[in-house]
């Protein structure tokens, strides 16, 4: 492929469901705070209202986010994820007091979940997510941002404030005491009036796996799954003589703690144990790249009749400087 897309590439298939995952460079700013609760619900309501895409569950935790979502439109997933990580980026640098700092790992993962089996064991991960990090004994005392009281209670919307950027400042102090955590959302909340909703979609998974499952069916499977994971983390706890850290501790964890992530999986294109079922999306993936080189070096002549293939993203620069639309850089061409 010579210097054609060097990793692998994002690939997100029109009608498919995906994990997408993206991690914080360093530190850990996701703290369990009234205020940033209020940030991250603005950030991920506001990417839905301007690019809606169908949400099936999430979980934020201190340095990363999982969200499982159904690709309609790829260019409304990308954008998405581009809008939720700019908002709270630009949140979390104005609490810290800096200016332009880098805060996610360029790009995000997007593997697609070819099995309704694998989707229910990767909907339980994403909720167990707190519990298998020893954050919690159980999804419910997770006190993070994440869509199981939804999913659980089935009330699919939430009602936010929209958080602007300017009403934010630099915290008098990394770690705030609760009256100092309430002023400051009395604060942001007051200069805050319009309304944003995020409506979750538990069940948008049925238009990739039709006729599988109920979505009463899947529900149960999941929630049988997430206990059974509680059950064996309870049980590592106590072979391991380890506890869970006290609510106090986890709410005034300092938002700019030193932290580098330790390990860094290797991107994937799909999450199936379906072995031929995995080998033919894998062999759809590589026809499409091969498509995609076709096309860039057409591109690369300054040939743009032809579209680039549905569910491919274009390599992220321009490719004819001054002669380029700004759309290629990152749109993907649908027709």
């Amino acid at each position: 492929m010579g210097s054609f897309m060097p990793r692998p590439p994002r690939i997100l298939v029109p009608h498919t469901v995906v994990m997408l995952t993206s991690r914080i460079q360093q530190g850990i700013p996701f703290v369990h705070t009234p205020l940033m609760e209020m940030i991250i619900w603005s950030a991920l309501s506001l990417a839905q209202t301007l690019y809606p895409v169908k949400v099936i569950a999430f979980v934020v935790m201190g340095n990363h986010v999982h969200l499982i979502a159904l690709v309609e439109d790829p260019t409304m997933v990308e954008s998405f994820m581009e809008r939720f990580k700019s908002e709270t980026a630009h949140a979390i640098n104005r609490l810290l007091g800096r200016r332009q700092v880098s805060v996610w790992c360029a790009g995000y993962d997007s593997p697609a979940i070819l099995t309704i089996e694998d989707l229910i064991e990767k909907v339980a991960y994403v909720y167990a997510n707190p519990v298998s990090a020893n954050l919690s004994v159980s999804v419910d005392d997770y006190r993070g941002v994440s869509s199981w009281t939804m999913f659980k209670s089935e009330n699919t919307t939430k009602e936010t404030k929209r958080v602007r950027r300017n009403v934010l400042a630099k915290l008098p102090a990394n770690s705030l005491s609760d009256e100092q955590n309430g002023q400051e959302v009395l604060s942001v909340s007051t200069r805050s009036s319009e309304i944003l909703q995020f409506t979750l979609y538990p069940g948008a998974w049925s238009v990739t796996f039709p006729d599988k499952l109920t979505e009463s069916e899947f529900n149960k499977r999941v929630i049988n799954r997430i206990q059974e994971i509680e059950n064996e983390m309870r049980e590592n706890r106590i072979r391991e003589g380890m506890e869970i850290p006290a609510t106090t501790r986890r709410d005034t964890q300092i938002i700019n703690t030193t932290y580098l992530p330790k390990t860094f999986r290797r991107r994937m294109w799909c999450i199936c144990q379906d072995l031929p079922l995995k080998m033919r999306f894998i062999q759809l993936v590589k026809k499409l790249r091969a498509e995609g080189r076709t096309v860039w070096l057409k591109w690369m002549k300054g040939d743009f009749s032809v579209p680039f293939p549905a569910g491919l993203f274009p390599p992220n620069h321009p490719i004819l400087a001054n002669l380029t639309p700004a759309f290629f850089k990152r749109a993907i061409l649908m027709g």
